[in-house]
């Protein structure tokens, strides 16, 4: 007997539920996360490297590229700065880790731009690896600190580089 009042309860409450000619009303949709469209591009081809930091505000341009080139060296492009007469100096910074470069106005597929170039720098590629933020300077302009790239991406253009520069083929 002492049962029966459990087995009564059970029975009441799962009388409660939807009747069966009711429909049951889905969960609503969680919201879908936009993903991030900020971030870096990697490309490799036969005789250079490049990683790309793209945009949501320039989507058919990267405002940053960093091509390594064999036997050519280190080049950094910034669409996003403004040339300055008096200035010939561009710095990219990794981390703790800064290097200058020589800059100069270019015309890119995508108009103006600054170009900078010099050698393929040992302390910023270890830098790069490591995973310090990226941000370059020019004059008083800044660009960054960018996020940092995903390791592989990290990995795959400094080992690419320093193969490229030592004639090692990729």
């Amino acid at each position: 007997m002492r049962a029966a009042p459990f087995l009564l309860t059970a029975l009441l409450l799962s009388a409660c539920g939807p009747a069966p000619s009711e429909p049951v009303a889905a969960p609503a949709a969680a919201p879908v996360a936009k993903p991030d469209p900020n971030g870096w591009a990697f490309a490799i081809g036969k005789n250079s490297v490049e990683m790309a930091w793209m945009t949501e505000t320039m989507p058919d341009r990267s405002p940053l590229r960093l091509v390594c080139a064999r036997n050519d060296g280190f080049m950094v492009e910034a669409g996003t700065l403004t040339h300055i007469a008096s200035e010939e100096r561009l710095s990219i910074g990794a981390g703790d880790t800064v290097v200058a470069l020589v800059a100069v106005a270019a015309e890119g597929a995508h108009g103006p731009l600054i170009r900078a170039t010099g050698p393929v720098d040992e302390g910023l590629l270890t830098a790069l690896t490591a995973g310090g933020p990226i941000s370059i300077s020019y004059g008083a302009q800044t660009y960054g600190p960018l996020a940092v790239a995903a390791p592989a991406i990290r990995r795959a253009f400094a080992e690419t580089c320093r193969k490229l520069n030592a004639g090692t083929p990729v």
